[in-house]
C-alpha cells in the first residue's frame, strides 16, 4: 500500500521540480543573469508561482525593461519576502512603460530604492503605479507643447520633462499651471529643456513649503530672465538654506524674488548653462537631480 501510495506521488513531485528547473532555465535562456535564475529556485514560492514569475520577468525583458534591472528586482525582491504577485506587479508596471513610449527608468528607481530601503512591498507598489500614471497623464501636456512649436532640445529632454512633469503632479501642482509654464517657455523661445528645468524648480519650491501660486511666480520670472540650470540652482540652494535655519516663510519668499530679480540668464533661447543639481529635485535614486538614466 506505502509502495503503490509512493508511486501515485512521484509524478506531481516531479512535474512540480521540473516546473522549478523551467522556470529557472527559462529567465537564463532569456538572458536574464544566473542569481535572479538562483534566488528564484531558492525561494519558498510554489512550482506554479515561480513559472508565472519567470514568464513576467521574460515579457519585461521583451518589452525593454533592461535585464540588470529585471535581475535587481526578483533578486532583492526575493530577499525582501515579497510575494510573487507584487514582484510580477513591479515587472508589468516597467514593462508597461515601455510598451506606452515612457521612461521606465523613474519607475525603476522608485522600485529599487524602495526594496533597497525595507519599504513595504504594497506601498512600493503603490508608489510605483502612480509615477506610472503620473507618466501616462504627462504624455499628452508635453507632446502638446511641442506640437504647437517648443523646440525639443537635448536628446534626452523629452525623458526628463515627462518626469519632471509627473513628480510635479504627484505635488498636486495642477497641469494648467504647468502648461502656462511651457507656453510662456515656447514665448521667450526657449526649449524642452529649459521648460523641464522650470517645472523641476517649481516642484522644488513647492515641496519645500512655497504656496504654489508664489512658487508660479517665482519661475515665470525665471523665465523672463532667462534661467539656466547654474540659475534654478542658485534659486534652490537659497531657498534650501533658509529652510534648514528655520527661516519664516515670508522671508523665504522675498529672499527668493530678490535672488530671481537679480539672475540674469546666458540668453533667451539658449540652453547653456548646466549644471548638477541636488536633492532639491526631489527625486528618487538616480543622477542629475536624483534622476537616473
Amino acid at each position: 500500500m506505502k509502495d503503490r501510495n509512493i508511486d501515485r506521488l512521484l509524478p506531481i513531485v516531479l512535474a512540480a521540480a521540473l516546473a522549478v528547473f523551467a522556470a529557472a532555465h527559462a529567465m537564463a535562456d532569456d538572458g536574464l543573469r544566473t542569481t535572479a535564475a538562483q534566488a528564484l529556485e531558492r525561494s519558498s514560492l510554489s512550482a506554479k508561482e515561480r513559472e508565472d514569475l519567470a514568464v513576467r520577468a521574460r515579457t519585461a525583458v521583451r518589452a525593454g525593461v533592461p535585464e540588470e534591472d529585471v535581475e535587481i528586482i526578483v533578486g532583492r525582491g526575493l530577499e525582501r519576502g515579497v510575494d510573487a504577485g507584487t514582484l510580477g506587479s513591479f515587472l508589468e508596471t516597467a514593462a508597461r512603460m515601455k510598451q506606452q513610449g515612457l521612461p521606465a527608468r523613474p519607475v525603476l528607481d522608485r522600485i529599487e530604492q524602495g526594496l533597497s530601503k525595507g519599504v513595504p512591498p504594497e506601498r512600493i507598489d503603490a508608489a510605483a503605479g502612480r509615477l506610472a500614471d503620473g507618466l501616462a497623464k504627462a504624455k499628452p501636456l508635453v507632446e502638446g507643447l511641442l506640437q504647437n512649436g517648443l523646440r525639443v532640445g537635448a536628446g534626452d529632454a523629452k525623458d526628463a520633462a515627462l518626469e519632471s512633469v509627473a513628480r510635479a503632479g504627484e505635488q498636486g501642482l495642477s497641469a494648467g499651471t504647468m502648461q502656462g509654464l511651457g507656453e510662456k517657455v515656447r514665448s521667450r523661445g526657449q526649449s524642452l529643456e529649459q521648460f523641464e528645468h522650470s517645472i523641476r524648480a517649481l516642484s522644488f519650491l513647492a515641496g519645500n513649503g512655497i504656496p504654489a501660486d508664489a512658487a508660479e511666480r517665482l519661475v515665470r520670472g525665471c523665465i523672463d530672465r532667462g534661467f539656466t540650470e547654474r540659475g534654478y540652482t542658485r534659486l534652490e540652494r537659497t531657498v534650501s538654506d533658509m529652510v534648514r535655519q528655520g527661516r519664516s516663510m515670508d522671508d523665504i519668499v522675498r529672499a527668493a524674488d530678490r535672488e530671481v530679480k537679480k539672475e540674469r540668464g546666458s540668453g533667451e533661447g539658449h540652453d547653456s548653462g548646466r549644471q548638477e543639481r541636488g536633492s532639491g529635485g526631489n527625486r528618487d535614486a538616480g543622477g542629475r537631480g536624483g534622476r537616473g538614466k
